[in-house]
Protein backbone atom coordinates (compact mmCIF):
# COMPACT_ATOMS: atom_id res chain seq x y z
CA UNK A 1 0.00 0.00 0.00
CA UNK A 2 1.49 3.35 -0.98
CA UNK A 3 1.78 6.06 1.68
CA UNK A 4 -0.94 8.60 2.35
CA UNK A 5 -0.54 12.15 1.09
CA UNK A 6 2.26 14.02 2.80
CA UNK A 7 4.95 16.26 1.47
CA UNK A 8 6.18 13.65 -0.98
CA UNK A 9 3.28 11.43 -1.97
CA UNK A 10 -0.31 11.50 -3.22
CA UNK A 11 -2.03 8.15 -2.87
CA UNK A 12 -5.40 6.92 -1.60
CA UNK A 13 -7.38 3.71 -1.23
CA UNK A 14 -10.17 5.00 -3.46
CA UNK A 15 -10.83 3.30 -6.80
CA UNK A 16 -12.09 5.77 -9.39
CA UNK A 17 -14.74 4.32 -11.70
CA UNK A 18 -15.22 7.32 -13.98
CA UNK A 19 -13.31 10.48 -14.81
CA UNK A 20 -14.98 13.84 -15.22
CA UNK A 21 -13.80 17.35 -15.90
CA UNK A 22 -12.37 19.79 -13.40
CA UNK A 23 -13.05 23.30 -14.67
CA UNK A 24 -11.09 26.21 -13.26
CA UNK A 25 -12.16 29.78 -13.94
CA UNK A 26 -9.51 32.43 -14.54
CA UNK A 27 -9.17 35.21 -11.99
CA UNK A 28 -11.39 38.20 -12.71
CA UNK A 29 -10.45 41.86 -12.45
CA UNK A 30 -11.40 43.59 -9.20
CA UNK A 31 -11.18 46.86 -7.30
CA UNK A 32 -8.81 46.45 -4.31
CA UNK A 33 -10.27 46.64 -0.79
CA UNK A 34 -13.91 47.11 -1.83
CA UNK A 35 -16.52 45.01 0.05
CA UNK A 36 -17.54 43.22 -3.13
CA UNK A 37 -13.91 42.49 -3.93
CA UNK A 38 -13.23 41.06 -0.47
CA UNK A 39 -16.33 38.87 -0.75
CA UNK A 40 -15.26 37.74 -4.21
CA UNK A 41 -11.76 37.00 -3.00
CA UNK A 42 -13.15 34.89 -0.14
CA UNK A 43 -15.41 32.97 -2.52
CA UNK A 44 -12.57 32.51 -5.01
CA UNK A 45 -10.33 31.22 -2.23
CA UNK A 46 -12.98 28.69 -1.16
CA UNK A 47 -13.51 27.56 -4.75
CA UNK A 48 -9.77 27.33 -5.27
CA UNK A 49 -9.33 25.05 -2.27
CA UNK A 50 -12.27 22.95 -3.43
CA UNK A 51 -10.76 22.61 -6.91
CA UNK A 52 -7.44 21.58 -5.45
CA UNK A 53 -9.08 18.91 -3.31
CA UNK A 54 -11.07 17.63 -6.30
CA UNK A 55 -8.04 17.37 -8.58
CA UNK A 56 -5.93 15.89 -5.79
CA UNK A 57 -8.48 13.12 -5.28
CA UNK A 58 -8.53 12.37 -9.02
CA UNK A 59 -4.75 12.10 -9.12
CA UNK A 60 -4.73 9.91 -6.01
CA UNK A 61 -7.29 7.55 -7.47
CA UNK A 62 -5.51 7.23 -10.78
CA UNK A 63 -2.21 6.48 -9.03
CA UNK A 64 -3.92 3.88 -6.85
CA UNK A 65 -5.38 2.10 -9.86
CA UNK A 66 -1.94 0.87 -10.93
CA UNK A 67 -0.11 0.94 -7.58
CA UNK A 68 0.52 -2.76 -7.04
CA UNK A 69 2.10 -4.46 -4.04
CA UNK A 70 4.93 -5.77 -6.22
CA UNK A 71 7.69 -3.34 -7.09
CA UNK A 72 7.46 -1.95 -10.61
CA UNK A 73 9.12 1.20 -11.86
CA UNK A 74 5.98 2.19 -13.80
CA UNK A 75 3.39 1.63 -11.06
CA UNK A 76 1.23 4.66 -10.30
CA UNK A 77 1.92 6.29 -13.67
CA UNK A 78 -0.77 8.65 -14.94
CA UNK A 79 -1.39 11.21 -17.67
CA UNK A 80 -2.96 14.65 -17.22
CA UNK A 81 -4.40 16.82 -19.97
CA UNK A 82 -5.14 20.53 -19.75
CA UNK A 83 -7.76 21.70 -22.27
CA UNK A 84 -7.65 25.45 -22.86
CA UNK A 85 -10.67 27.60 -23.73
CA UNK A 86 -10.74 29.45 -27.03
CA UNK A 87 -9.96 32.80 -25.38
CA UNK A 88 -6.96 31.52 -23.39
CA UNK A 89 -4.40 32.82 -25.88
CA UNK A 90 -6.35 35.69 -27.38
CA UNK A 91 -3.38 38.07 -27.01
CA UNK A 92 -1.02 35.83 -29.02
CA UNK A 93 0.00 37.25 -32.43
CA UNK A 94 -1.17 35.27 -35.45
CA UNK A 95 -0.35 35.31 -39.16
CA UNK A 96 -1.39 33.30 -42.19
CA UNK A 97 -0.15 33.54 -45.80
CA UNK A 98 -3.72 33.73 -47.08
CA UNK A 99 -6.83 31.67 -47.87
CA UNK A 100 -6.48 27.94 -48.39
CA UNK A 101 -3.35 27.50 -46.30
CA UNK A 102 -3.21 24.96 -43.48
CA UNK A 103 -0.60 23.99 -40.94
CA UNK A 104 2.33 22.10 -42.46
CA UNK A 105 3.01 19.85 -39.47
CA UNK A 106 1.73 21.17 -36.15
CA UNK A 107 -1.92 22.12 -36.05
CA UNK A 108 -2.67 24.76 -33.49
CA UNK A 109 -2.05 28.30 -32.46
CA UNK A 110 1.76 27.97 -32.33
CA UNK A 111 2.08 26.88 -35.97
CA UNK A 112 4.35 28.99 -38.19
CA UNK A 113 4.77 26.77 -41.28
CA UNK A 114 2.03 26.46 -43.90
CA UNK A 115 1.04 24.49 -47.00
CA UNK A 116 -1.64 24.97 -49.67
CA UNK A 117 -2.88 22.78 -52.51
CA UNK A 118 -3.23 25.14 -55.46
CA UNK A 119 -5.59 22.85 -57.38
CA UNK A 120 -3.40 22.75 -60.51
CA UNK A 121 -0.98 20.01 -59.54
CA UNK A 122 1.22 22.38 -57.54
CA UNK A 123 1.44 23.30 -53.90
CA UNK A 124 2.85 26.25 -52.01
CA UNK A 125 4.83 25.90 -48.80
CA UNK A 126 5.76 28.78 -46.46
CA UNK A 127 8.54 28.14 -43.94
CA UNK A 128 10.17 30.67 -41.57
CA UNK A 129 13.60 30.94 -39.97
CA UNK A 130 15.58 29.37 -42.81
CA UNK A 131 19.33 29.96 -42.88
CA UNK A 132 19.90 32.59 -45.57
CA UNK A 133 21.95 31.83 -48.66
CA UNK A 134 23.37 34.65 -50.75
CA UNK A 135 22.89 36.92 -52.45
CA UNK A 136 20.41 38.98 -50.40
CA UNK A 137 17.15 39.44 -52.25
CA UNK A 138 16.80 43.14 -51.42
CA UNK A 139 20.34 44.17 -52.34
CA UNK A 140 21.33 44.72 -48.70
CA UNK A 141 23.57 42.71 -46.40
CA UNK A 142 22.90 38.99 -46.29
CA UNK A 143 20.40 38.38 -43.45
CA UNK A 144 20.89 35.64 -40.89
CA UNK A 145 17.57 33.96 -41.66
CA UNK A 146 14.75 34.19 -44.17
CA UNK A 147 11.15 33.18 -44.81
CA UNK A 148 10.84 30.98 -47.88
CA UNK A 149 7.65 30.68 -49.95
CA UNK A 150 8.04 27.87 -52.48
CA UNK A 151 5.61 26.86 -55.23
CA UNK A 152 6.27 23.72 -57.28
CA UNK A 153 4.59 20.54 -58.57
CA UNK A 154 3.56 18.32 -55.69
CA UNK A 155 5.93 15.49 -56.65
CA UNK A 156 8.90 17.86 -56.64
CA UNK A 157 8.60 18.17 -52.86
CA UNK A 158 9.35 14.45 -52.44
CA UNK A 159 12.61 13.96 -50.61
CA UNK A 160 12.59 17.30 -48.82
CA UNK A 161 11.67 15.66 -45.52
CA UNK A 162 9.30 18.47 -44.57
CA UNK A 163 7.41 16.09 -42.32
CA UNK A 164 10.50 15.81 -40.11
CA UNK A 165 12.13 19.23 -40.50
CA UNK A 166 10.85 22.30 -42.28
CA UNK A 167 14.44 23.22 -43.11
CA UNK A 168 14.34 20.55 -45.79
CA UNK A 169 12.69 23.25 -47.93
CA UNK A 170 16.18 24.43 -48.92
CA UNK A 171 16.52 21.37 -51.17
CA UNK A 172 13.96 23.03 -53.46
CA UNK A 173 16.61 25.47 -54.70
CA UNK A 174 17.91 22.62 -56.88
CA UNK A 175 14.48 21.92 -58.43
CA UNK A 176 14.14 23.58 -61.88
CA UNK A 177 10.34 24.01 -61.65
CA UNK A 178 10.33 25.59 -58.20
CA UNK A 179 9.39 29.25 -57.74
CA UNK A 180 11.05 30.52 -54.58
CA UNK A 181 10.30 33.80 -52.83
CA UNK A 182 12.73 34.78 -50.08
CA UNK A 183 11.98 37.43 -47.47
CA UNK A 184 14.00 38.80 -44.58
CA UNK A 185 12.90 36.95 -41.44
CA UNK A 186 13.53 39.69 -38.89
CA UNK A 187 10.98 42.03 -40.51
CA UNK A 188 8.42 39.34 -41.36
CA UNK A 189 5.24 38.92 -39.23
CA UNK A 190 6.22 35.32 -38.50
CA UNK A 191 9.23 36.54 -36.52
CA UNK A 192 6.90 38.20 -34.01
CA UNK A 193 4.77 35.04 -33.76
CA UNK A 194 7.79 32.83 -33.08
CA UNK A 195 9.27 35.34 -30.62
CA UNK A 196 6.01 35.36 -28.64
CA UNK A 197 5.89 31.58 -28.31
CA UNK A 198 9.59 31.36 -27.51
CA UNK A 199 9.01 33.70 -24.56
CA UNK A 200 5.86 31.81 -23.60
CA UNK A 201 7.76 28.52 -23.42
CA UNK A 202 10.60 30.17 -21.49
CA UNK A 203 8.05 31.46 -18.97
CA UNK A 204 5.69 28.49 -18.62
CA UNK A 205 7.84 25.54 -19.66
CA UNK A 206 5.43 24.21 -22.29
CA UNK A 207 3.71 25.09 -25.55
CA UNK A 208 0.01 24.43 -26.24
CA UNK A 209 -0.67 21.85 -28.94
CA UNK A 210 -3.42 21.65 -31.51
CA UNK A 211 -5.22 18.68 -33.02
CA UNK A 212 -3.37 15.38 -32.58
CA UNK A 213 -4.08 12.16 -34.46
CA UNK A 214 -2.83 9.19 -32.48
CA UNK A 215 -4.83 6.00 -32.92
CA UNK A 216 -6.52 7.11 -36.12
CA UNK A 217 -8.90 9.58 -34.50
CA UNK A 218 -8.28 13.22 -33.59
CA UNK A 219 -7.78 14.55 -30.10
CA UNK A 220 -8.18 18.22 -29.24
CA UNK A 221 -9.86 19.12 -32.52
CA UNK A 222 -10.34 22.88 -32.59
CA UNK A 223 -8.81 23.26 -29.12
CA UNK A 224 -5.40 23.86 -27.58
CA UNK A 225 -4.12 21.45 -24.96
CA UNK A 226 -1.08 20.33 -22.98
CA UNK A 227 -0.27 16.82 -21.77
CA UNK A 228 1.85 15.86 -18.76
CA UNK A 229 2.91 12.38 -17.65
CA UNK A 230 3.84 11.59 -14.06
CA UNK A 231 5.68 8.45 -12.91
CA UNK A 232 5.61 8.65 -9.07
CA UNK A 233 7.74 5.56 -8.46
CA UNK A 234 11.18 6.94 -7.61
CA UNK A 235 10.44 10.34 -9.16
CA UNK A 236 12.47 13.41 -8.26
CA UNK A 237 10.49 16.21 -6.56
CA UNK A 238 10.16 18.23 -9.76
CA UNK A 239 8.58 15.22 -11.51
CA UNK A 240 6.42 13.65 -8.81
CA UNK A 241 2.66 13.73 -8.22
CA UNK A 242 2.83 16.76 -5.93
CA UNK A 243 4.65 18.72 -8.65
CA UNK A 244 2.01 17.58 -11.15
CA UNK A 245 -0.84 18.74 -8.92
CA UNK A 246 0.69 22.15 -8.26
CA UNK A 247 1.68 22.77 -11.90
CA UNK A 248 -1.70 21.69 -13.26
CA UNK A 249 -3.61 23.88 -10.81
CA UNK A 250 -1.47 26.92 -11.46
CA UNK A 251 -1.76 26.64 -15.24
CA UNK A 252 -5.46 25.80 -15.15
CA UNK A 253 -6.29 28.74 -12.89
CA UNK A 254 -4.32 31.19 -15.02
CA UNK A 255 -5.76 30.11 -18.39
CA UNK A 256 -9.20 28.86 -17.30
CA UNK A 257 -8.39 25.33 -18.47
CA UNK A 258 -10.20 22.05 -17.91
CA UNK A 259 -8.27 19.09 -16.52
CA UNK A 260 -8.61 15.41 -17.30
CA UNK A 261 -6.64 12.58 -15.68
CA UNK A 262 -5.89 9.21 -17.28
CA UNK A 263 -4.77 6.01 -15.47
CA UNK A 264 -2.03 3.57 -16.42
CA UNK A 265 -2.66 0.05 -17.68
CA UNK A 266 -0.02 -2.23 -16.14
CA UNK A 267 -0.76 -5.09 -18.53
CA UNK A 268 -0.62 -3.00 -21.69
CA UNK A 269 2.17 -0.81 -20.26
CA UNK A 270 0.49 2.32 -21.53
CA UNK A 271 -1.65 5.17 -20.25
CA UNK A 272 -5.35 4.64 -20.95
CA UNK A 273 -5.85 7.79 -23.00
CA UNK A 274 -5.70 9.18 -26.52
CA UNK A 275 -2.20 10.66 -26.52
CA UNK A 276 0.23 7.73 -26.26
CA UNK A 277 3.63 9.06 -25.13
CA UNK A 278 3.15 12.57 -26.49
CA UNK A 279 3.83 14.76 -23.47
CA UNK A 280 5.65 17.77 -22.04
CA UNK A 281 8.56 17.36 -19.62
CA UNK A 282 7.00 18.03 -16.22
CA UNK A 283 10.33 18.99 -14.64
CA UNK A 284 10.76 21.81 -17.19
CA UNK A 285 7.33 23.19 -16.29
CA UNK A 286 8.11 22.92 -12.57
CA UNK A 287 11.38 24.81 -12.95
CA UNK A 288 9.84 27.55 -15.07
CA UNK A 289 6.91 28.05 -12.71
CA UNK A 290 9.34 28.25 -9.81
CA UNK A 291 10.84 31.36 -11.40
CA UNK A 292 7.53 33.17 -11.86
Amino acid sequence: MPPALGKSALVSKIVLIRVGWVEVSPASKFIPNSPSTRARQTLTSLRSRSMKRSLRRRIERRINQSWTTGFRYDRGTLGLVLIFPEEAFAEAPRWTPGPGFRALNNDGITNTAFIRDNGDGTQTVVVPDIQAEGPATDGGPLPDTEVWTVTAPVDDFDGTGLGNSVHGITFMRHVPNAVIKRERYTTHPLAAVEAYWHEFERTWGFLPSGEHRGEGWPFGQGREWAYFICRPQGARPERDEVALLNAALRIARHFGAKVRVYPYNLQARTITGPLDSWDTDLSTVTRRLGKR
